[in-house]
């Protein structure tokens, strides 16, 4: 093991969640060690893989990403205990490993900051959530906070953080799926049409109403978002108090959702009970009313006329589907994420991803205060 391997740990000492540890190399030749170390799932060398490019494998026993951040240099961020991260510095460079330590007792408010970016870089769920927060780790937050320390006029700096602060509900969604709560009367068909768009079976699909009685949640991915979809209890008058569990889990489904799916059995029409329960909707949510089963329908001709039956005060969007045939599935996937994210942030756009950091220039915002603001940037640069 070559002593010219350089290893330092960058996070701070003692337990934690995320260590994050940097390895410098002074030959390509070297990278071989790094190679014999790592092992990611998809395969590719950490030796090759194109600079940014995040690998999520195993080193030893440990589970982690390896990133590559310059010709021959690597961050490993894996858990954080003391175990884990000498385990990583020993393989490297042996007894080498107390001098790296001793480089990196003190932490920066660098350190601070990249270590949360850190954590909501391996909380992402999709490539795409995070190619956008790896560049707010590589540096896009910070040369923006560097930025708003600079600048002496406050209406630029408001200008600026308001920009900021206009991505905060894309980038909340990152690390956390946009909910989409499916919803209607028992036997409309929910469990199958979940199914359906899932594209295996995830749900209980069974020929009786009320089958499903607690929530049950699939996570998918749209167009390199992700979704959490959640299959409720049908909304009726309650037999027992398991089934008045599962209708009041439904309920708190659509009152908590980003976008409600509302099943409609074609076959018994719009009624008043899906009326009842699209007034459940809060306001701002988005929603769908899918008129499932429209295969079991006699003719266009009907399902035109049913369509055109579902009248509401607020804007909805109408679909006929069917879960066995699998009409109305790709559009139903292509709108959840243009209602939902219509609009993304080019890579290099500040998002305030930290939650602390976004509370504290959320409050310079509503309440503008330079001295204030320079407080809040020095702590963290």
């Amino acid at each position: 093991m070559s002593s010219d391997i350089e290893v330092k740990r960058l996070t701070a000492r003692g337990r934690g969640a995320v260590a994050v540890v940097r390895v410098r190399l002074q030959t390509s030749e070297q990278a071989n060690r790094v190679d014999q170390c790592f092992t990611a799932i998809n395969g590719i060398p950490a030796a090759t893989a194109a600079v940014g490019r995040i690998l999520y494998g195993h080193w030893g026993l440990e589970d982690v990403v390896v990133v590559r951040t310059a010709e021959l240099e690597y961050e490993v961020n894996c858990h954080g205990g003391e175990a884990a991260v000498d385990a990583i510095c020993q393989s490297l460079v042996g007894n080498q490993t107390k001098s790296a330590r001793a480089n990196s007792e003190a932490v920066s408010p660098e350190s601070r900051l990249n270590a949360e970016l850190l954590k909501i870089l391996l909380q992402c769920r999709t490539r795409q959530t995070a190619e956008f927060a790896l560049a707010q780790y590589q540096g896009v937050l910070r040369n923006f906070l560097q930025w708003l320390r600079d600048c002496s006029n406050v209406n630029r700096c408001l200008s600026a953080i308001n920009a900021a602060i206009s991505w905060n509900r894309f980038a909340e969604h990152l690390t956390k799926p946009w909910k989409v709560a499916v919803v209607g009367q028992p036997n409309a068909g929910k469990s199958s049409l979940l199914n359906a768009m899932v594209g295996y079976e995830r749900s209980i699909v069974f020929d009786q109403p009320g089958t499903t009685r607690d929530r049950v949640e699939t996570e998918i991915t749209l167009d390199g978002l992700p979704f959490l979809l959640a299959d409720t209890a049908g909304i009726r008058e309650a037999t027992d108090d398991i089934e008045s569990l599962g209708i009041a889990e439904a309920r708190t489904s659509i009152s908590t959702c980003d976008a409600c799916l509302i099943v409609v059995d074609s076959t018994s029409g719009w009624t008043s009970d899906d009326d009842d329960l699209l007034q459940l909707v809060p306001p701002n949510c988005n929603v769908a009313v899918l008129l499932n089963k429209c295969d079991l329908l006699d003719s266009d001709a009907t399902s035109e006329a049913l369509l055109a039956s579902v009248h509401s005060s607020r804007s909805v969007f109408v679909l006929a589907t069917s879960a066995t045939e699998k009409i109305g599935i790709s559009e139903l996937l292509n709108w959840l994420p243009s209602v939902l994210a219509p609009d993304r942030p080019a890579i290099d756009q500040p998002l305030l991803l930290v939650s602390e950091l976004r509370q504290q220039l959320q409050l310079f915002s509503e309440t503008p205060d330079i001295a204030a603001l320079l407080q809040v940037l020095d702590a963290w640069l």
